[in-house]
């Protein structure tokens, strides 16, 4: 009888152990994924002196002397801008 006390005490204690392995796995893969979002978005500041094709500079909208070539090289969301001649 006490026998079966102790190994379901045993059980329940492996039982919570279980459960707090979970939560603490899922904590940081949520942690993790998080980390990742916010360090792939590039920030305006830093993306203002980044270069693309020829002589292209990466912009969120082109300016009213530039038109865009393309999306290579720059961030998501930012356009190859080369000014007109």
């Amino acid at each position: 009888m006490a026998h079966d006390r102790c190994s379901e005490r045993n059980d329940r204690q492996r039982e919570g152990e279980r459960e707090r392995e979970l939560k603490m796995r899922t904590l940081e893969l949520m942690l993790i994924t998080l980390l990742l979002f916010t360090a792939s978005q590039a920030n305006e500041a830093e993306v203002l002196g980044w270069t693309c094709g020829y002589r292209g500079l990466c912009r969120r909208h082109c300016n009213a002397q530039e038109y865009m070539i393309g999306y290579h090289g720059c961030p998501r969301r930012y356009r190859c801008c080369a000014l007109r001649y």
